[in-house]
Order: structure tokens, then sequence, then C-alpha cells
């Protein structure tokens, strides 16, 4: 057998050689995008990647999600707990164990929130993937981010502040 012709004929020649340790090591990159003459495609198994690794991503969000909120409850229960143990004096207008109340609600819509921008970021990914195009949400994930701090800036100093 000739060592300079890759042993399976129906490879391209340059993925062959990479998965007989041939090459530098880009079997993976190679195995992804299949050359033809006029264009690169995108194999089964790329696409296969593409599509665990964004459920992946949605399962992530999920995860995320169910801690803001599980947290959010536990913050408002445990606030109300203190408010009827009478933790604090009944002195204040406003009691801060209230405003945590709030803080603990604000949280799980936050949370809530984050759950339905996870399924609408899933539906664009797949969509994107079907489509062989990737559009990324620049503006979306900027403006999420900056009402994010703007808001929790805001509760910070709304409960610290008081």
């Amino acid at each position: 057998m000739n060592t300079s012709e890759p042993s399976n004929p129906d490879l391209p020649q340059d993925l062959a050689q990479s998965i007989e340790g041939k090459d530098s090591g880009t079997a993976s990159t190679l195995l992804s995008t299949h050359r033809t003459k006029l264009s690169i495609r995108r194999t089964g198994l790329s696409d296969l990647r593409s599509h665990l690794a964004n459920e992946r991503t949605h399962l992530a969000y999920l995860r995320t999600s169910i801690s803001l909120i599980g947290f959010g409850i536990t913050i408002n229960r445990f606030a109300i707990f203190l408010q009827e143990k009478h933790v604090l004096s009944g002195t204040q207008h406003r009691p801060l164990l209230r405003d945590t109340e709030n803080a603990g609600a604000g949280m799980v819509i936050v949370g809530l929130a984050l759950v339905a921008w996870s399924l609408y970021r899933y539906w664009h990914v797949n969509h994107d993937i079907e489509q062989g195009v990737f559009r990324p949400l620049h503006r979306a994930v900027i403006s999420v981010t900056v009402l994010l701090l703007l808001g929790g800036g805001a509760t910070a100093a709304w409960l610290f502040l008081q």
C-alpha cells in the first residue's frame, strides 16, 4: 500500500490524511465541512453539533432562570417571615423588609423573562442552523445586559440607601 494515498478513496484527500494522523489534526474541522467544486457545505455532523450546542445553551438559560425564580421566592418568603416575627420596630414608615419582599418578587419576574428570552433565542438559533446562516443579536444582548445592570443597580440603591 502506498503511504501517500489515503486508505479510503470516498473521502476527500485532506480529510482522509487527517483521520490517518498525517497532518496537524484538523479532522474535526474537516469533518464539519465538505468542499465541493462550488462551495463548502456543512455536513450532518456539524449540524448535529450545532443543534446540540443550541440545546445545551437553552438548558443553561433554563437552569439560570430556575435559580433566579427560586432565589427570588426565598427572599420574598424570608422577608415575610421576618415581618411576621416583628424583627423591625414599627417606627419605620416603609420597613426595609417590605422592600426586600418586593426585590424578591422582582427576581422572580426577571427569571420568568429569562425563560421567555431563552425560548426566543433557541428558536432564532435553530432557524439559523437550518438555514445555514448565523445572525447574531448584538442589539438584543446589549439591551438586555444594560437593562439588567440598570435594574440591579437601582434595586441595590433602593434597598441599601433607605
